[in-house]
């Protein structure tokens, strides 16, 4: 009998050990994947900061990654040219068209939002319908209609096409602020309104503080969006150089009168990157928050 059970206990053990050696070795190959994985999306970041930093002979000559000497005058040079508008200029042009954009889309999709979700009226669910089926409509079908609205106004040759928007909401936005405002109790606004509080008052003392993680999830995604856009930029401002966006004077660079001076647009890459990668690491547990959770549960 003790036999047995000395057996038992062996081929237990032996089975444990085994175990183990499988799991430490899938998890080997699985911190191996994760690291190939990560150094695809580091390395590329890295190069381009590296080729900033190259003289132009060493870029179009060079194969090797490290520049001989790191030519910090690049970024001088994109920084205050000897000719033209200063790219700090630029920067202005970039932060105010986003910061703008991303106080009206968070604005109005928490409003939008809350008056769909907590607030009953007459055809909210169809105005909600239509808000979801536009989220699947291509940018190109709008852009001709918008252009030529924007043309009636008087506003191509001007920030507000890539401002005023904004403020009139985003389908996802509203979908995203939707959620999180429908799994809020329906008893803290029953509580309000004993209270004397109106429907503002609500929105602004008991949702506001409670969804605050997706409003900056929708802050991080505008200013994201925003910071880089390349295409209504190009197409509302035109050749007006005064108010050119960040992505407007790089773009310039690499196929205009700048085109054989690559170093300066890696150099103007590096610095659009850098913010949103700032962004994104001060905002990551709002952000992690709200995709992980789904607002207060009633």
């Amino acid at each position: 009998m003790e036999n047995n059970t000395v057996l038992d206990s062996a081929l237990f053990s032996g089975k444990t050990i085994v175990g183990s050696a499988k799991h430490s070795v899938g998890g080997m190959i699985s911190t191996i994947i994760l690291l190939l994985g990560a150094a695809s999306m580091v390395l590329p970041f890295i190069w381009l900061i590296l080729a900033s930093l190259k003289t132009n002979a060493e870029f179009y000559n060079s194969f090797h990654w490290i520049p001989s000497k790191l030519q910090w005058s690049n970024y001088k040079e994109l920084l205050f040219p000897k000719q033209g508008p200063s790219f700090m200029l630029y920067v202005f042009n970039t932060v105010k068209i986003t910061v703008l954009s991303v106080f009206g889309m968070v604005a109005s999709c928490s409003l939008v939002a809350f008056a769909i979700a907590r607030i009953q009226f007459p055809g909210k669910n169809f105005i909600f319908g239509f808000a979801v089926i536009s989220m699947f409509l291509p940018v190109q079908i709008t852009m001709i209609p918008q252009f030529i609205i924007f043309k009636e106004f008087g506003w191509i040759g001007t920030h507000l096409p890539l401002i005023v928007p904004s403020f009139f909401g985003g389908a996802f936005g509203i979908v995203l602020m939707r959620q999180y405002y429908r799994s809020i109790s329906k008893e803290f606004d029953e509580a309000a309104k004993m209270d004397g509080a109106g429907w503002l008052a609500i929105y602004a003392k008991i949702h506001l503080p409670i969804v605050a993680s997706p409003m900056i999830t929708l802050a991080v995604l505008t200013f994201q969006e925003k910071w880089a856009e390349l295409l209504y930029p190009m197409i509302f401002i035109g050749k007006n150089k005064d108010l050119w966006t960040m992505v407007l004077k790089i773009k310039d660079i690499s196929t205009g009168q700048y085109n054989a001076r690559p170093e300066l647009e890696m150099a103007g890459d590096v610095l659009l990157i850098i913010p949103v990668i700032i962004l994104f690491i001060v905002a990551q547990k709002f952000f992690t928050k709200s995709i992980t959770s789904s607002g207060v549960k009633g």
